[in-house]
């Protein structure tokens, strides 16, 4: 599962740095801030492992996905964050229970010229049809200073098995 994340995160980081490129190369003055938000809605399926069994697990999931970004196009400061709530189906592949629930995303980065930084949290929760569970958390996060050394830099994931 936490390969899942570690995409919505670099999907989001992504979409940002488009739209950040796409507003500078556009005409007009500079120095106005800029916003966007998205809001994104649908469904992906995708094959991962079961952190509990090792067990291959097919995933559906149900998403509901606000990002959100603010900048100044002639400027070094920039903010973006994303939330990401998902409804959850897994069917392993090594015992054939069906897990249902839900996971929570959240994350944002800000830069500018004194500093960066940006923080994650994740959390995921799935009760199996044999009444198994599987719970995960996450927080992460990294702090630069003006001269782009990493100052603060933690990641404290969390997996229970019950």
């Amino acid at each position: 599962m936490p390969k899942a994340v570690l995409a919505t995160v670099l999907a989001v980081i992504a979409a940002a740095l488009v739209t950040v490129g796409s507003a500078v190369a556009a005409p007009g003055g500079t120095g106005h801030t800029v916003t966007q938000t998205d809001n994104i809605h649908g469904g992906q399926t995708s094959t991962d492992t079961n952190p509990c069994t090792g067990n291959v697990i097919d995933l559906t999931e149900t998403s509901n996905i606000v990002q959100h970004i603010t900048y100044f196009p002639g400027g070094d400061e920039m903010w973006g964050t994303f939330t990401e709530e998902d409804r959850v189906t897994g069917v392993d592949q090594g015992t054939g229970v069906v897990y249902t629930g839900h996971s929570t995303f959240w994350g944002n980065f800000n830069v500018n010229e004194r500093n960066a930084n940006d923080t994650f949290t994740g959390s995921i929760h799935v009760t199996g049809s044999d009444g198994s569970t599987i719970s995960y958390h996450e927080v992460m996060h990294e702090t630069w200073n003006a001269i782009g050394v990493l100052t603060v830099s933690f990641d404290r994931p969390s997996l229970t098995c019950g």
